[in-house]
């Protein structure tokens, strides 16, 4: 009755079959969440499909929707445009079903969509888990009672959005924060193994993000930062294990923005002998020697960072508040050890210029890295909900691209104060040399 769909995000140039990610995690937690209550819930995950073309896809999508009513669809910014498609198809061939949007995008932009040509009937804002089940046991329960009391049925849900009778979008308010220990483990054993198996695993350590980075939605999204317990994550990973399927696990998101709790999951793989190799993000600045060593032999395979700019003047104007000689410290701490790191940098943050352009490109070239590393040079993409989204005027951004598959971090989407739409487009060329060429270890 209910088909939860993970629309395709993965590029085709981002496919390594060696690599597979799963799928968005909040689909898989209210899998999970239906399951316990006793629902019936299936998962279409198109990115199970990705050797096919669009038709190829579109066959897939109408022939797999049949049978259901209810659909619970997930949706970035830069796949947005690709999720109304699988929403209009849906329309045209169950015309009467319900409709459900979640996800970062549609959180923030909830009204825009809702005046969509009547696509989507309700959205889930901000963390799902809960307003979800509630929503479902509205519509499953009784669609016979009268209009007025199905709407005062729906106030009493946080964190939903809806256009009622009158053809006025209602929003029920903010929801409370989700206790994530709570949550059962995610449902991945319903995800149906067509065209290809799964080779990673994610795991989220947290929700909600105590910075501030002007570029990010995070802390809009989940407006309370919190920690995952130790005996949770342990669960999760021996869930993953068990499965046989994966072959690594990466680790979200900025896991040791609590010094006990990175101690911790650092002793948690020693402590019950886990193996499985693993990857995480965290905040390079802040890291000791001490904890480098604590990681390699916890049996980390990779860090991923955030460095983002070599300027100090970028960072604080964006609220990224990291020293890039802490950084490069760190760095050295991580390779000391000989473990692999993934660097982000982001081109035309607020701030930018041609000289802090220049200043961060000789920062690269002087990482203590290897073969083994690699660097990803992103342009600034002001997602909704973000900063940069929010207050363009106080950041002194002007946004010129609606087109939101373009919201990629590879596109030029907004122009500064400093720098031009061309200059932005002439400075990303050279990243990407620079990338290119740190990737081919010719950087002198």
């Amino acid at each position: 009755m209910i088909l939860l769909i993970n629309p395709k995000t993965t590029k085709s140039t981002e496919i390594n079959a060696e690599y597979f990610r799963e799928p968005n995690l909040g689909l898989l937690y209210l899998a999970a969440i239906l399951e316990d209550q006793g629902i019936p819930v299936d998962i279409l995950d198109l990115e199970q499909f990705y050797p096919l073309n669009d038709s190829g896809l579109e066959g897939i999508i109408e022939n797999k929707i049949q049978g259901y009513s209810i659909f619970g669809l997930t949706t970035l910014t830069n796949n947005f445009s690709y999720t109304l498609q699988i929403i209009k198809i849906i329309r045209r061939l169950v015309p009467q079903s319900k409709i459900i949007l979640g996800g970062p995008h549609s959180s923030f932009l909830y009204e825009d969509i809702l005046n969509m040509e009547n696509l989507v009937n309700y959205i889930c804002v901000g963390e799902a888990e809960q307003s979800f089940q509630e929503l479902l046991s509205i519509l499953l329960n009784d669609t016979r009672i009268q209009v007025a009391q199905f709407e005062s049925l729906l106030r009493n849900i946080k964190g939903i959005a809806f256009k009622n009778y009158d053809g006025k979008i209602e929003f029920t308010g903010t929801p409370e924060p989700i206790n994530i220990n709570s949550l059962p483990l995610p449902a991945r054993y319903k995800l149906v193994h067509e065209h290809y198996h799964y080779r990673v695993a994610s795991i989220i350590i947290n929700r909600g993000c105590p910075n501030q980075c002007s570029f990010c939605s995070r802390q809009n999204l989940f407006r309370k930062p919190r920690i995952r317990s130790i005996s949770s994550i342990l669960s999760e990973i021996r869930d993953i294990i068990s499965l046989q399927n994966y072959t690594y696990i990466n680790f979200y998101d900025n896991i040791n923005i609590n010094k006990k709790f990175f101690k911790e999951f650092c002793e948690m793989f020693v402590k019950n002998n886990i193996n499985m190799p693993w990857g995480c993000e965290l905040r390079v600045d802040s890291i000791t020697q001490e904890e480098a060593r604590s990681l390699k032999h916890a049996g980390c395979r990779l860090v991923a960072t955030g460095i983002e700019s070599a300027s100090p003047e970028v960072l604080t104007q964006n609220f990224k508040y990291q020293n890039p000689e802490d950084v490069m410290r760190g760095l050295n701490y991580l390779k000391q050890v000989e473990i692999p790191v993934q660097a982000y940098f982001v081109l035309g943050l607020p701030g930018e210029t041609e000289k802090t352009f220049s200043q961060t490109v000789r920062y690269i070239k002087q990482l203590p890295f290897d073969v083994n590393d690699r660097i990803n040079y992103f342009i600034a993409t002001p997602y909704p909900g973000s900063r940069l989204w929010l207050e363009q005027d106080e950041f002194g951004i002007s946004i010129f691209e609606n087109d939101f598959s373009k919201y990629d971090c590879e596109h030029v989407i907004f122009q500064t104060n400093d720098l031009s739409k061309d200059q932005l487009e002439k400075f990303h060329q050279t990243a990407k040399k620079v990338e290119s060429h740190f990737q081919q270890d010719a950087i002198k």
